[in-house]
Parts: structure tokens; sequence; C-alpha cells
């Protein structure tokens, strides 16, 4: 992927760098941002964490709703797919924004902070979500303290913690998410997942597959990996196979799934048979023929 290959070899050292701070915002333009002056040392930082992981990834995936980056590697996912992070790039990249620099109450409680790179007419957004420690409520407990000249000492000085990496990425039209959790919760994709299935569950080839589509419901919950579970359900969309009920009533009989089935053959939710039937939809119940035996797994790759 080209974008990848560029993000690992962007001019870095020759770069300029603007710090922002964000915070989530319920009207339709989904962010606040403000720009915060930095100095040549904090910069110098900045692109001494972001040149460490472009060393520290090597590989990348497509991005999924069940994929997970490993320690060297990073998923790759359209920009043109995530409008969160569109809206938050609007905002930094608005001409307005340029005279917009934070005040201290901007820093506290920010959601996440973004680093611009820009070199060569390309720039490197490198985005983190905050600490625990920028809440306002967490702060009241702290007592912020200087060592020097070998005397701890109070200090009513703020302080804000950045760490040595990110956990996404955007260049061009590409965003490199190297933390999936901490990207899903910043840019609010659990919202849409939640949305997702509040729709699949109105969708009658999906809601006739069962009795009762409230038990389902219930074990999904807004758990954020069940959601994503719900996302490749809907995905895959074995359940729009026909026959689909008949042929899993028959496979969970002669495999002893445990599944239960109405008369009009419609599967039946309870606490024990939901997560089976989870892994059944998504096509991740799976059979070894080389020992005969049964497994569930994380995921599926077609081969």
């Amino acid at each position: 992927m080209t974008d990848f290959a560029d993000w690992r070899k962007f001019d870095y050292d020759n770069a300029t760098i603007q710090l922002w701070v964000f915070k989530k915002s319920s009207t339709s333009a989904k962010f606040r941002a403000w720009h915060v002056r930095t100095d040549s040392d904090i910069e110098d930082l900045f692109r001494s964490a972001i040149k460490n992981e472009t060393s520290r990834i090597t590989e990348h995936a497509p991005y999924s709703p069940l994929s997970q980056p490993n320690e060297s590697s990073c998923l790759v996912h359209p920009l043109e797919s995530s409008e969160g992070l569109i809206a938050l790039l609007d905002k930094v990249d608005s001409p307005e924004a340029e005279s917009s620099d934070a005040e201290l109450k901007h820093l506290k409680g920010a959601t996440g902070y973004l680093v611009k790179f820009q070199s060569g007419g390309n720039t490197v957004y490198g985005i983190r979500k905050t600490a625990p420690s920028w809440r306002p409520t967490i702060r009241k407990s702290l007592i912020n303290a200087v060592f020097k000249n070998g005397e701890l000492s109070a200090t009513p000085d703020e302080s804000f913690s950045f760490d040595q990496h990110f956990d996404f990425y955007c260049l061009n039209e590409t965003i490199l998410v190297s933390s999936k959790r901490a990207y899903e919760s910043t840019m609010s994709d659990k919202k849409a997942y939640e949305r997702s299935f509040q729709n699949l569950t109105l969708d009658p080839q999906f809601s006739d597959l069962f009795s009762d589509i409230a038990p389902l419901k219930a074990y999904v919950g807004t758990n954020a990996m069940q959601l994503r579970r719900i996302t490749v359900i809907q995905q895959k969309g074995l359940y729009l196979r026909p026959n689909f009920s008949s042929r899993l009533n028959t496979v969970s009989s002669a495999r002893n799934w445990g599944l239960n089935f109405d008369s009009n053959n419609k599967l039946v939710v309870c606490e024990q048979t939901a997560r089976t039937i989870m892994q059944v939809l998504l096509d991740h119940r799976l059979l070894s023929e080389i020992t005969d035996t049964t497994y569930d797994v994380p995921d599926a790759e077609a081969v």
C-alpha cells in the first residue's frame, strides 16, 4: 500500500509540527479543537515518537470489525469510512482554526490530541486519546510536585502527559490504526455499530430467524465486541441463504450443539445458546477434517 510506505518514509525530521487538543461535541460538527503552542523540545519529542512507531510497525492488514493489530502491525482503513475523523480533520485544517489558540481550560478534560506533521505539501496526522490524568475530576485528586536540588516540592503548575506513541494516523485517504479500541472510542464508531444493530433487528429477514429477538438484543447489549460481531454477521449475510434455519437445525442436531427451535423452525435464543448462535451466524464454528473436532474461532479467512 502506497500510503503505508509513504507514512513510514515521511520526512519527519524536517516536518513542521502543530499540536491540537480536541473535545467531542454534540453538534453536527462532532468536535471542537484548539491549537496548542509548543516549543522545539516538545516538537522534537513528537518527531522521535512517530519515528519510533514507523520503525516498529512493519506490516499492515485490512481493517475489519473483528481484526486486531499485533505488536508490529497496524490496520488500514479508508478515510471515507470514518465520519468522525473526517469531521476532526476538517476542524483542524479550516483556515479560521489557525487563530484558535488553546487555553488551560481547553486542555483539561480534552478527549484527545492531534499532531500535524507537514512536509513537502503532505501531512501526516497522529492522534492519541488522552490519559485519565487529563480529566478534571482526576486532576483535582492529584498533587503536582517537582524534584529539584534533592527536594520534592509542591508546584501549582499544571502538567499534561503525552505518550511516546499514537493510537492512529492518517495520510492522504488512509487511516492507519495501531490501537483499535482507542480509535473506535475516540471516533465514536461504537455508536455507529449500535445504530447498525438497531437497524438489523428491525429487518424482517433477520428478526424472523428467531422466535423472539429480545433475548439476542439483551445478550449483545452495548458490548463493543458483540456489536462488532453483529456488524460482521450483517456483512456476511449467512442468514439470507435459502433454508438456512432448516440446515442449521440439521447440523445442530447432528453435532449436538444444543440449539433450540420452535415448531416453526425458528431459533429460540436463551442465555445458554446465545454465544453459539453468534458463532454460527459469524461462520466461526468450524469443523476440523483432521480430528473431526469442532472449534470456535475468533476470525476466519477462506483458503
